[in-house]
Parts: C-alpha cells; sequence; structure tokens
C-alpha cells in the first residue's frame, strides 16, 4: 500500500518529474548527517508572504454555538520548499542561498515522499504531501478562504488541509514551487523521532534514496566540487556532481 499511498499524496505535479532545491551548503551537511530533512514552519512572519496559511488564525462562525472557532490543525504543518525549474541564474544562487555557498539538488515527487515517509511511521500517509503551487492574486485567495464554509477544507485524508498551504500571490510564480509538506503531531513517532528546534521540524529522511545529482553553486571555494562528492560517497550517496556554469563568474 505504500506506494499507493505515495502516489495519492502528490498533488498536481508529474510524480517522476525532476524537482530542485537550492540548499546552504552548512545546512545540508547537517542535514545529511543527522540523516534528517530540516522544515519550517509554514506562517506569514517565518516564510514572508502574506498569503502563507491563509487558514491560520481565520475565525469562522460556529453555526451551532454562534460563537467563532479556527482550524487549528494549520498551526503544525511545516514545509521545504523545491521546484520544478533547475533555477540556474547568478541572482537565483544569490536570493535562494543568501550568496552562502551552496548546492542544488534534484530528485523527484516521488523520491521525496519515499525518503519521507517512515515505515516505522504508522501515520505516515497522513503526514506527508507534496504539490505544485497554484498561484493567484491575494483577492482570489482572500474570497476563497474567506468563505464561511470552512468545512470545505476538512477531509478524512487532510488533503482539503494540505491544498491550503498550495496556493501562493501570482508574484512568485517564476518560483514555480513544488512544496514538501510535513504535518507534525503529537503521536509517539513524531515525539521520539522528530525534533522541534524554534521554528523548525527536523523529521527523519533518507537521503541515499532522494538525491538524483547536486550542481555545485557559485559561491562554494575552489575545489569545492571534489570535497562535496567525497563526502556525497562517503554515505552511500553515488549521484552525479557537477559545478553551475556560474562558478567562473566569481573566480
Amino acid at each position: 500500500m505504500r506506494d499507493l499511498y505515495i502516489q495519492r499524496n502528490i498533488f498536481e505535479v508529474d510524480p517522476d518529474a525532476p524537482v530542485y532545491r537550492i540548499m546552504e551548503l552548512q545546512y545540508f551537511r547537517e542535514d545529511l548527517s543527522e540523516k534528517c530533512l530540516t522544515y519550517t514552519k509554514i506562517d506569514k512572519s517565518n516564510w514572508g508572504d502574506t498569503s502563507e496559511n491563509p487558514l491560520l488564525d481565520r475565525e469562522f462562525k460556529d453555526d451551532v454555538t454562534g460563537g467563532t472557532l479556527t482550524l487549528e490543525v494549520v498551526a503544525t504543518i511545516y514545509g521545504s520548499c523545491w521546484s520544478a525549474t533547475a533555477h540556474d541564474s547568478l541572482s537565483d544562487w544569490a536570493i535562494f542561498s543568501r550568496r552562502n555557498p551552496s548546492v542544488r539538488v534534484q530528485s523527484t515527487p516521488r523520491k521525496l515522499l519515499d525518503a519521507a515517509m517512515s515505515r516505522d511511521n504508522k501515520f505516515y500517509m497522513l503526514q506527508h504531501v507534496i504539490g505544485q503551487m497554484q498561484y493567484a492574486t491575494d483577492a482570489e485567495i482572500e474570497t476563497y478562504f474567506s468563505d464561511a464554509n470552512w468545512g470545505k477544507h476538512l477531509d478524512s485524508l487532510g488533503q482539503g488541509i494540505a491544498a491550503s498551504f498550495l496556493r501562493l500571490n501570482d508574484n512568485l510564480a517564476n518560483e514555480d514551487e513544488v512544496r514538501l509538506l510535513y504535518d507534525h503531531s503529537n503521536e509517539a513517532w513524531p515525539r521520539t523521532n522528530v525534533r522541534l528546534v524554534d521554528r523548525f521540524a527536523k523529521a527523519p529522511f533518507d537521503w541515499r534514496a532522494a538525491v538524483d545529482g547536486v550542481v555545485v553553486g557559485p559561491f562554494v571555494p575552489d575545489g569545492g566540487e571534489a570535497i562535496i562528492r567525497s563526502e556525497l560517497q562517503g554515505i552511500g550517496i553515488n549521484c552525479p556532481v557537477s559545478s553551475s556554469p556560474t562558478r567562473a563568474s566569481v573566480g
């Protein structure tokens, strides 16, 4: 059933199409050594966009009591941003890595879920989702989520809640984002295996199952490609490692 759950939890993107993430090298190395993926809690302040997590703290009318209610489930969602585009301009590297030494990791939606869904976690099929971002105007997003029918976001599989994290303002459409989501719960497996550090969740992740290739970015010093290739091979990741053409522009 696991392969079917993986397929079910991929939204609006080819399961086997390449996706990419530019990661600062120090954090990539930390995640590799800790066998985890670091997700960031999704809210407007952490992600710097007013269209993020549109249901968080939004009040709806309770038709039974006449009072107000909020959908608290959206407060426990963390995300990792990938892209269907292999961003490789010098400005892309500067923006996504904050001009720090970085690499661009290549994977696929299917492999990311395979790496994230631990077989030891009996609720893995409810806690991990990946999907292509859908872009719209702020007004369109607000109209959809301000609808009094809050029940339309709730279903037994949690897909309505997951979908609420897959919409962004269309001025970000050039990022072509594919977002990996993790829903942290108070069940035994997350309590034991996932570390919450400030606004981050460090969840077990099998990098050997996920990485298809690594491109070394322009802010990595000379000789960095060989070092990174050796480090990856040392932990059993035997994938292509190359340098971005932009490395030549920084000497």
